[in-house]
């Protein structure tokens, strides 16, 4: 009975539920995903385990071992260092040569990869949060349009000629707002979320960026 009742008011909500039933999923598909991700954060001792994996293969296999390690793990971790050594080998063709310069570039590759992969899709959570209620209250308007167009046709005095287009507004608002409140609230707990995973994991990306400056050192002594 539960089930014909959500089905029966779904279909009284008119064309416009269907948009809000595209974006409830699609809410409900990055909330599950990101969740999944920003959890899956290493502790202290496998960032730090990971680290010394990552520097251990970059100075036995240079950049391309260290990339191709990258390529086949996977975390958060991984896919920073990945854009570091990319980063960095885009400033040696360059011929770079100030240490603090690349220092800066290096530092910001770090915060640039942690924000696409770590706020991944957030934006699109956050549009689905805000467009939400503006689909609701267009529903709304479409059904007073039909209420009105009832009473037009059949007249005031008939209230089961209006009821249709009244229902069909009050659903769509609050089917609007279902949608826009706990999106818009796993928005900002994930978006908290991402900012503390990135603090905890900034220091060890920036132990690998010394790093890969410290080879650059070398290989510069090396030249000379």
């Amino acid at each position: 009975m539960e089930q014909n009742f959500l089905v029966d008011q779904f279909f009284k909500g008119g064309p416009i539920m269907w948009p809000l039933l595209l974006c409830l999923l699609i809410a409900l598909a990055i909330i599950i995903e990101r969740l999944w991700r920003l959890l899956a954060v290493p502790g202290e001792e496998e960032a730090e385990q990971q680290l010394n994996e990552a520097e251990e293969v970059l100075k036995s296999q240079g950049e391309g071992g260290a990339v191709e390690l990258f390529r086949q793990g996977s975390g958060v971790l991984n896919f920073i260092f990945a854009a570091l050594v990319k980063r960095y080998d885009t400033l040696v063709l360059e011929n770079r040569t100030d240490l603090e310069d690349m220092r800066q570039e290096l530092i910001l590759a770090t915060e640039e990869a942690g924000e696409m992969y770590l706020g991944r899709l957030l934006n699109a959570l956050g549009t689905i949060g805000v467009l939400s209620p503006l689909m609701g209250l267009l529903g709304t308007i479409m059904g007073m349009i039909n209420a009105f167009d009832a009473i037009a046709r059949a007249g005031a005095g008939d209230p089961a000629a209006v009821a249709s287009g009244i229902s069909e507004a009050l659903i769509t608002t609050a089917s609007g707002l279902i949608v826009a409140i706990p999106t818009i609230i796993f928005h900002r707990y994930l978006s908290g979320r991402a900012e503390k995973v990135f603090k905890s994991v900034e220091l060890y990306c920036h132990a690998f960026a010394n790093t890969l400056l410290v080879r650059f050192q070398a290989s510069q002594r090396e030249a000379s």
